[in-house]
């Protein structure tokens, strides 16, 4: 059984991540979950290496600061292109069923 010691929630863009800070028979932990339209992924860190996942987490914003990157969405514009064109050309959408079984990916 885990208590919960800490929690958070943060919306960045279409996902929403929740922060629980945890402590269970074997230690404390934090449990990161990513929600995306409802599919949800989860990692787990234990307490013991917390400062040295934020200090690669740090440096990554260091280096995005260093670089000069542009953080946001690429492809924003894109996506609202997209959707603009999907009333005109939605025929173009449909397929002949010939696509190959893609499963596998």
């Amino acid at each position: 059984m885990e208590d919960t010691i800490a929690s958070d929630k943060l919306q960045i863009e279409r996902k929403q991540f929740f922060f629980d800070l945890k402590e269970n028979r074997r230690g404390i932990l934090l449990r990161i979950t990513e929600d995306v339209r409802g599919h949800r992924d989860t990692i787990i860190v234990p307490a013991t290496g917390l400062k040295d996942f934020a200090a690669a987490l740090n440096h990554m914003i260091e280096v995005i600061d260093q670089e000069g990157l542009d953080p946001t969405d690429p492809t924003a514009d894109e996506f609202i292109e997209e959707e603009d064109d999907l009333g005109e050309d939605e025929e173009d959408l449909v397929g002949d069923g010939d696509l190959e079984d893609d499963s596998e990916y």
